[in-house]
């Protein structure tokens, strides 16, 4: 596939040739990402956001191939990938950190309230749909429960937009100079 025939179809949305990158180059992905301490969901999910910014790019015209799309997608596969990992080892230690064996139930309570406080901040900063979906997959319902009440087209999508939620949240509450406090506080 040919780098201006590639883009025009996927600025078209042409289904076949999302599917022919998929079926020729998602195996690569995969094979990179679970070799990297992910698993297949991993690999589905930052291969869909990866193809997702491919196409919003290509919509908006600030994509201009001077490689193959398989060494393009590659890289940003890759570097989505290292990414997450440096936000799961974050996430990590902050979770590990937040078990306290030595502290006084009260302390482990203040700071208990003081996390869930800034995280309800950030989810009712989130918008309505954000929200909704969130709500939702913290009830445990299923992707196809979720696809239906969202009206998504199929449970890919749904799966997509719940990832992208979760880490709109996740960047918002990271960034708040309140986390780095409670870090700290929570690692002392």
């Amino acid at each position: 596939m040919h780098g201006p025939l590639v883009l025009e179809s996927l600025i078209n949305s042409n289904r076949e040739v999302v599917d022919i990158i998929y079926q020729k180059y998602y195996p690569a992905i995969r094979y990179m990402i679970t070799s990297n301490s992910g698993n297949k969901y991993d690999a589905e999910d930052i291969f869909q956001d990866a193809m997702i910014l491919i196409i919003e790019k290509a919509k908006n015209n600030s994509l201009e191939l001077t490689c193959s799309i398989k060494t393009y997608l590659y890289s940003v596969c890759f570097n989505m990938w290292q990414k997450q990992l440096k936000r799961k080892s974050r996430e990590v230690a902050f979770i590990e950190n937040m078990d306290i064996s030595d502290s006084s139930d009260h302390d482990q309570k203040i700071q208990s309230e003081k996390q869930y406080e800034l995280f309800r901040q950030h989810f009712d900063n989130l918008n309505p749909e954000y929200q909704k979906i969130l709500n939702m997959y913290l009830s445990q319902y299923s992707m196809k429960k979720i696809t239906s009440e969202m009206g998504y087209t199929n449970e890919h999508y749904a799966k997509v937009r719940k990832y992208m939620c979760k880490e709109h949240l996740k960047r918002n509450i990271f960034k708040d100079p309140r986390f780095k406090k409670l870090s700290i506080i929570i690692s002392n």
